[in-house]
């Protein structure tokens, strides 16, 4: 199978085709017309055709044609579409729980050590079909990857589907298609598409407690313990158990924090749990009041979360 994104960018070179040879042949006729008949060259009144049956037979059939074989490319396309998102009866290789959060994303993953929860970055093994199933925790999202075809709205109480299928490795990148709220342009999408070796070794990793810290970082997982962090994020392997916001057992992995707001580093990191407000405002994370020394600590605690 292919994306439905490849669908339609097929269709559209072909309709694109068709179009253009459309163009070019009525443009090629008035140009005709207007310099044979011109009135230099045919003084007098212009003659009068009062019929042409074989010629209106023929400007009648050709446009009917044309719209035939667009009405069949088009069916055949809305089929495969069809099929791609919704899974048309084609088992899929992964099942994966996507939830819309305002402004953040969520994911569940299947794993052989059990449900593995995830935020913001969806990574998917490249040829393969994977089903979403689309579920939004507040207000109406829509989860649209351009690249990769499909969008489809995120509704409370609903369980909607979308299927996504990478014909080649990259990193797609998609928003929100539905105003959710203040922060909605700051939602954004990233999907990896990776060879399934890789998938493999990342989903495992993903799946494994956080690495005991030492040092600076163990300071800084003191700090998150003894905080309101604690109440809002889950870190698996410590005692943090909130829901609230994203999982960040490994944080420090993710390209992005805050569903695309900053690049991860430390600098962002540190300017992100400083004032959160300040980059998205409106975020139900709150400011906490932590010392210098001790965001040190806690930054190189999360940006050791691989």
């Amino acid at each position: 199978m292919r994306p439905s994104v490849e669908a339609i960018g097929g269709l559209a070179l072909v309709v694109g085709a068709i179009a253009l040879v459309i163009f070019i042949a009525v443009e090629a006729t008035l140009i005709y017309s207007a310099w044979h008949y011109r009135a230099s060259r045919m003084p007098g009144p212009a003659p009068q055709i009062a019929g042409n049956s074989r010629l209106e037979i023929v400007w009648t059939a050709v446009p009917a044609v044309i719209l035939v074989v667009l009405f069949v490319l088009m069916t055949g396309t809305m089929r495969e579409i069809g099929a791609s998102v919704a899974g048309g009866g084609t088992p899929a290789g992964m099942r994966i729980l996507a939830r819309g959060y305002q402004w953040w994303w969520e994911y569940r993953y299947p794993s052989s050590s059990g449900e593995v929860v995830l935020a913001n970055e969806l990574h998917i093994p490249v040829s393969t079909a994977v089903d979403l199933d689309l579920e939004s925790a507040d207000v109406v999202h829509s989860y649209w990857i351009p690249g990769l075809g499909g969008k489809t709205d995120m509704i409370p109480g609903r369980t909607n589907h979308l299927r996504l299928y990478a014909s080649r490795t990259g990193t797609f990148t998609g928003q929100c298609a539905e105003f959710c709220g203040v922060e909605h342009a700051w939602m954004r999408l990233t999907v990896v598409a990776e060879p399934r070796a890789d998938f493999d070794r990342w989903l495992a990793a993903q799946s494994a407690p956080r690495t005991a810290p030492t040092g600076a970082g163990a300071a800084g997982e003191r700090v998150f313990t003894s905080n309101l962090c604690v109440s809002c994020h889950s870190i698996r392997g410590t005692g943090a158990k909130g829901e609230a916001g994203p999982d960040l057992t490994h944080v420090g992995s993710r390209t992005t924090l805050a569903a695309g707001v900053l690049k991860n580093d430390a600098a962002a990191m540190r300017a992100w749990l400083a004032d959160p407000q300040r980059y998205k405002p409106g975020a139900l994370m709150p400011r906490v009041p932590l010392g210098d020394a001790e965001l040190d600590a806690l930054v190189s605690y999360l940006e050791g979360l691989k």
